[in-house]
């Protein structure tokens, strides 16, 4: 019998990692960007460079990127010169966390089930892949269409939808019928 994956366990960690090297990336790549002086100008541009790595693992996080934001308000006021990375990295904890939860409403809604169809197993790894997908095409979209920090609210209607349709599509009977 083969051992079934149980999300509850795998997505903290692997999206963390994930959290971790691209938002790293992004930052580091906004770093350079904004490392060239520009004869001893300081531009606006810190407002409105964001790489795609970085709008990545804002988006597929948003919740816990919003909860780290928040607590970075009380600790900006007691360091205001604290780098953005290291504000950035408050929301660290709290991604093991949501995709905790995440990961046990996959496994308790769509998880193995004797005499179920295989489709049914599969739905938990289509379910992920459309969603990373969802978050790539909201990384990739210029700001042109969403503006310098649209990403934002892209992921915001991103994880306000995802547990909509997450909802409606776990309610499959074992005959693989829709529960009205």
């Amino acid at each position: 019998m083969r051992q079934e994956i149980q999300f509850r366990k795998v997505l903290p960690i692997a999206q963390t990692i994930l959290a971790l090297l691209f938002a790293g990336l992004g930052l580091w790549q906004r770093n350079q960007i904004l490392s060239h002086s520009w004869f001893g100008w300081n531009s606006t541009a810190r407002f409105h460079v964001w790489p795609w790595p970085f709008k990545y693992a804002v988006v597929s996080n948003t919740p816990a990127f919003l909860a780290g934001m928040l607590l970075s308000w009380p600790v900006d006021s007691l360091w205001p010169r604290l780098p953005e990375p290291i504000q950035i990295s408050l929301a660290l904890p709290f991604i093991p966390i949501l995709w905790y939860w995440v990961g046990s409403r996959l496994d308790r809604k769509w998880g193995a089930v004797e005499g179920t169809r295989i489709s049914r197993r599969r739905s938990r790894w289509v379910f992920i892949l459309i969603f990373t997908l969802v978050c790539m095409m909201g990384a990739y979209l210029p700001s042109r269409y969403l503006g310098y920090v649209g990403y934002l609210y892209y992921g915001i209607v991103v994880w306000v939808a995802t547990p909509l349709i997450l909802h409606r599509f776990s309610t499959i009977r074992p005959d693989g019928s829709l529960i009205n």
